[in-house]
C-alpha cells in the first residue's frame, strides 16, 4: 500500500509539471482573452488609421498606348484598370486619358504646360500612370535603321538616349511639381517587330538601352514606379526558351537596312505574316485587346505592392 501510495504521488507530480509546462506552452501559444483583446483592439486602431480610400482619380498622361489606340472598345489599359479597381477593390474611380498618338516625351510635356485643366487634374490625382518613350525612339531607328554602318548606328542612338533622359526629366519634374504626393506608375516599351525579325538584335537592343533608361531617370523620384512589359510584349505567345529558338530558326535574317520609314517596316512585317498574338494585326505595332489586359495586370499588380495611393491620409 505504502508503495503504491508513493507511486501515485509520483504520478500526480509529473501531472502537475505537465500540466504547467502544458499551461505555459498554451500561454505562449494562445494568448490568453485580455491580450486577444487588446491585440485585437490595437489592430482595430490600426486598421483605422490605414482604413481605405472609397474614391480614386486616376490621371493617364503618354502616347498612344496611354490613348489605347488598338482597343477602342475597352480604352485600353486606362479603361481597363477603371474596371479592375472598381470590381477588385471596391473603389469609385475617375479616370483623365490624356494620351495622343505619336507624342514623343517632349510633346507630353508640351501638352501638359498648354492645358490648364490637365494641370489640375495631374494636382488632385491619387494616381498617375505615364506611357512614355516609344515614338522618342521610333524617330530614331527611322534615322538610323537604313544604315549598315553599326557603330554609327550605335551612336546616333546613345546620343539620342541623352538627349530622351534630359526631355524626360523634365516631364518627371513637372508632374512631381504639380503633384507631389501621387503614385506615380511608368510602363516599359517594348519591340512590336520582334516576332518577325527576332534576329534584328540591333533593335531589341536598342529598346532595352531605352529602357533602362527610362528606369534610371525615374529613380530618383520618391513613389515611382517603373513597369517593365518588354519581354512578355515582344515575344507574345512564344513564352519558352525553346518556342523562342525555334521562331529564330524559322526566320529570315534581313537587316532592315533597305528599309527607309515605318510603312515600309511596317509592310515588311505583314509579309513575314507571323502573328503577335498580344498586338494588334491591323497595325503591327500597337497591343490588342489582350496586349492591354498584359498592361493592366501590371499596373494593377505594381499598385497593389504600392498601395501608398489607397491609403487615407
Amino acid at each position: 500500500m505504502h508503495k503504491l501510495w508513493e507511486a501515485l504521488k509520483v504520478v500526480l507530480i509529473v501531472a502537475v509539471i505537465a500540466g504547467g509546462a502544458f499551461w505555459g506552452l498554451n500561454h505562449v501559444l494562445h494568448p490568453s482573452s485580455t491580450t486577444t483583446s487588446t491585440t485585437q483592439t490595437a489592430s482595430s486602431k490600426k486598421t483605422a488609421k490605414t482604413a481605405h480610400k472609397k474614391r480614386l482619380k486616376l490621371v493617364a498622361v503618354g502616347d498612344s498606348l496611354t490613348e489605347g489606340i488598338g482597343d477602342e472598345k475597352e480604352g485600353g489599359y486606362v479603361g481597363q484598370i477603371k474596371q479592375t479597381l472598381t470590381n477588385k477593390q471596391h473603389l469609385t474611380v475617375t479616370t483623365t486619358n490624356a494620351g495622343k498618338s505619336g507624342d514623343r516625351s517632349d510633346q507630353i510635356l508640351a501638352r501638359v504646360n498648354k492645358s490648364t485643366t490637365l494641370q489640375h487634374q495631374i494636382a488632385a490625382a491619387d494616381v498617375l500612370t505615364v506611357t512614355v518613350g516609344g515614338n522618342d525612339l521610333l524617330q530614331t531607328l527611322e534615322g538610323s535603321i537604313t544604315s549598315n554602318n553599326t557603330a554609327k548606328n550605335n551612336s546616333t542612338v546613345a546620343k539620342a538616349q541623352t538627349t530622351y533622359a534630359a526631355k524626360l526629366t523634365k516631364l518627371f519634374n513637372r508632374l512631381r511639381q504639380l503633384n507631389p504626393n501621387a503614385s506615380l506608375f511608368v510602363f516599359s516599351i517594348y519591340n512590336p517587330i520582334y516576332v518577325n525579325f527576332p534576329n534584328v538584335t540591333a533593335i531589341t537592343d536598342y529598346v532595352q538601352q531605352w529602357n533602362e533608361q527610362t528606369q534610371t531617370t525615374l529613380d530618383h523620384y520618391q513613389k515611382a514606379y517603373f513597369m517593365s512589359i518588354n519581354t512578355v510584349m515582344s515575344h507574345g505567345q512564344y513564352k519558352t526558351a525553346a518556342e523562342i529558338a525555334k521562331l529564330k530558326q524559322a526566320s529570315n535574317s534581313t537587316s532592315l537596312t533597305n528599309l527607309t520609314n515605318a510603312t515600309q517596316i511596317n509592310a515588311a512585317v505583314a509579309a513575314e505574316s507571323k502573328d503577335n498574338n498580344l498586338i494588334s494585326n491591323n497595325d503591327n505595332f500597337h497591343p490588342n485587346k489582350r496586349g492591354y489586359h498584359v498592361f493592366t495586370s501590371k499596373l494593377y499588380q505594381t499598385m497593389m505592392a504600392h498601395p501608398a495611393w489607397l491609403l487615407k491620409k
